[in-house]
């Protein structure tokens, strides 16, 4: 099974020291089913940039070296027209975007967030939970 980890899960890494539980569940699922979005990495670039912030560019640099981007292709563009048409008409377009590139990988969203994807009919899980 490959997991999409969302912005609100790589931002737990990116922490000084990040959740053991969170570490500990990313350890045993191989490097080849690790998976973030490009729409992950552009909202972590973009938090970095405006924070003038060099240490979390470079984090993001590595991070991105050490995860598998998905990218927002033509199978993701149709699903994130499904969603909008449907269930997702006035969702933040970033999170509609990360749920078709979940949805149209297969893939299960890992997300702080649950709440905001239940709606699009996805496997989601919590690495950070308690």
């Amino acid at each position: 099974m490959s997991y999409l980890l969302d912005t609100s899960t790589l931002l737990e890494l990116l922490r000084a020291v990040p959740p053991q539980g969170l570490v500990r569940r990313l350890s045993q699922v191989p490097t080849g089913d690790r998976w973030t979005s490009v729409i992950t990495v552009s909202q972590l670039l973009l938090a970095a940039r405006q924070e003038r912030e060099m240490r979390l560019m470079q984090d993001m640099v590595r991070l991105t070296a050490a995860i598998r981007v998905a990218p927002y292709d033509l199978n993701a563009a149709q699903a994130f027209a499904k969603f909008r048409a449907s269930v997702a008409e006035s969702c933040e377009t970033d999170d509609v975007m990360i749920a078709a590139i979940a949805a149209s990988r297969d893939f299960t969203l890992v997300t702080r967030r649950a709440q905001d994807f239940e709606r699009y009919d996805l496997r989601l899980e919590n690495w950070t939970a308690g």
